[in-house]
């Protein structure tokens, strides 16, 4: 047996020297009955000061499967609520402490956390094999995880592909019937009715909804004992986009794209409206095709009648559509008013130091100039510096294609000293530094603290802002202060230089936003640096309340 098993032992022996196991069971329920409650409804730090205490009593109780359900579940809420490195990092714990503990077969534990982490962001293809090898590890050993597995892959295959999200949503609903769990089974409904809406089937979601409403029935039906006694929930996960979809069925679609809008959905709105609108163009080809028969088959009276009436219909849908596109052309306008000033941006940016190397290069492979080594050492520098130009362009343009995606690995997660970092961001910095401006590290760390962290990405995002510093600073100083605040490390950089006037304050995040066009820069060092932070489970905000000049706020989270 391992050391850390004999150790565990032990000390739940002595423990339940004092404490009666029917005591056990019932602190073990009021914990599990707490948990459920701060995770459903109560905050974030309520909620993980809880599911220390409880994880720390499973432990010492020798309750192990309990201690891994639990802390998967607290993996769940990390996804849930923005924060994937956390999930992460508890998915790579749970199955190491799975692994130490010697049983195999529930590494499905793990397996479905690292699912819902990829789920929640959005690598689709990665959440559903990591949901199916979950699946495969768990065999017969927990229906209610099963459930669960079934659920989520429902839910990952809504978009791509329907059919197969319904056939995971059967299964799911009848291990929920197998197992009378009324949350999982109106989860499993739900689920259907949002399927059968994005596939237009207007029958079988009338079918789904009213079986979904009868569960509701039933479950407020039994007492709060029952309820109680037996962990019993109904999930509204889909109440809202039942709603709309009722509506868009209903024919008041409009109404529906309105609803769409301001909702706060558990579902892709876009798809939601996108699929309101196609509803609205079948309906109106299918009255169209009315309108035409009747039209054939009714007097020619009425037929002028309903004619003229839905010439006026459509003359007055005319106006507004035109409307609509007066307002799509001016916002078109806008878009290519900013291209065309992007395009010119560039133009100079590339041009100006392509003319420098031009002409420098020229001079330099030309017998008709006698240069000395000096002036030929100043041309190779000012060559140099110009081609960095270039390549810092052309990396940052590279870096915007990128994309938005979030890409977790763990792999790349090192131990990281914020003073370290700092002092080097400070030294690169000070080569650019040809004004006199003074550079200054701070730091209420001590060279000791390291966290778990990405090097080469932080050093990227403070190389940028201190670029931005001391571009924007003609005399007066440059300061980076390192410090800790709650489970973050802050890094805070600040400058004398000119300042961000107010009205300029919420577009220095936005792609191309250049303060000053007569600077270097095409304006994407803020919003890729922003981009970075996110990757980080960070972020980076202006300090809105220093008047001196800037000061940028990058703050980590200490894992």
């Amino acid at each position: 047996m391992k050391a850390y098993k004999i150790i565990a032992i032990t000390f739940s022996l002595l423990l339940a020297l004092t404490v009666p196991a029917e005591d056990i069971d019932h602190i073990h329920k009021d914990f599990y009955r707490e948990f459920v409650r701060l995770r459903n409804f109560g905050e974030e730090e309520d909620f993980y000061a809880h599911t220390a205490k409880y994880k720390k009593f499973l432990w010492s109780n020798q309750m192990y499967e309990a201690y891994f359900k639990i802390k998967t579940n607290e993996g769940f809420y990390f996804a849930s609520h923005q924060h994937p490195l956390r999930a992460m990092r508890t998915a790579t714990e749970l199955e190491e402490e799975i692994m130490a503990y010697g049983d195999t077969t529930l590494l499905y534990l793990p397996s479905g956390l690292k699912g819902d982490i990829y789920k929640q962001t959005h690598n689709i293809p990665k959440a559903d094999s990591t949901y199916i090898v979950a699946l495969k590890q768990v065999g017969k050993r927990d229906h209610k995880f099963t459930m669960v597995v079934h659920m989520n892959l429902a839910e990952v295959n809504l978009t791509t592909n329907p059919e197969k999200s319904l056939e995971w949503a059967n299964l799911a609903l009848h291990e929920a019937d197998s197992l009378n769990n009324y949350e999982h089974r109106s989860m499993a409904l739900g689920t259907k009715c949002y399927i059968f809406f994005m596939l237009a089937e207007r029958d079988s979601f009338m079918q789904t909804k009213e079986r979904f409403y009868k569960l509701k029935e039933e479950f407020d039906a039994l007492d709060e004992q029952t309820k109680a006694t037996g962990r019993q929930h109904f999930s509204s996960y889909y109440d809202k986009v039942m709603a709309i979809a009722q509506t868009a069925f209903d024919g008041k679609f409009k109404e529906a794209v309105d609803m769409a809008d301001i909702a706060q959905l558990n579902v892709d709105r876009q798809m939601v409206i996108f699929r309101i609108y196609a509803m609205e163009g079948e309906a109106v080809k299918e009255k169209a095709h009315k309108r035409l028969e009747w039209g054939f088959a009714a007097m020619t009276a009425l037929y002028i009648f309903v004619y003229i009436m839905g010439r006026r219909r459509l003359m007055r849908k005319i106006r507004r559509r035109k409307e609509e596109l007066k307002v799509a052309m001016e916002k078109a306008e806008v878009a290519n008013k900013t291209k065309a000033a992007f395009i010119r941006s560039m133009s100079h940016e590339i041009r100006t130091p392509l003319n420098v190397i031009n002409g420098f290069s020229q001079i330099l492979c030309s017998n008709e100039f006698n240069l000395s080594e000096e002036e030929k050492k100043d041309m190779k520098k000012r060559i140099m510096a110009n081609s960095e130009s270039i390549t810092l362009i052309i990396n940052e343009l590279l870096e915007l294609s990128a994309g938005e995606s979030v890409t977790l690995d763990e792999s790349n997660l090192t131990d990281t000293c914020p003073n370290e970092l700092g002092r080097k961001a400070i030294a690169k910095a000070g080569k650019q530094n040809d004004k006199g401006l003074s550079l200054v590290f701070k730091s209420d760390l001590a060279d000791s603290f390291v966290f778990k962290n990405n090097e080469d990405t932080i050093s990227r995002v403070l190389e940028k802002i201190l670029d931005n510093a001391v571009k924007f600073t003609s005399k007066g100083s440059v300061t980076l202060e390192v410090s800790r605040k709650d489970d973050s490390v802050l890094f805070s950089i600040s400058d004398t230089g000119v300042g961000i006037p107010e009205d300029k304050q919420n577009e220095i995040f936005d792609n191309f936003v250049k303060l000053d066009d007569y600077k270097e820069g095409v304006g994407l060092g803020l919003p890729i640096c922003r981009r970075l932070a996110h990757s980080l489970g960070g972020d980076i905000v202006l300090d809105r309340k220093y008047k001196n000049g800037s000061r940028f706020i990058l703050q980590l989270p200490i894992l």
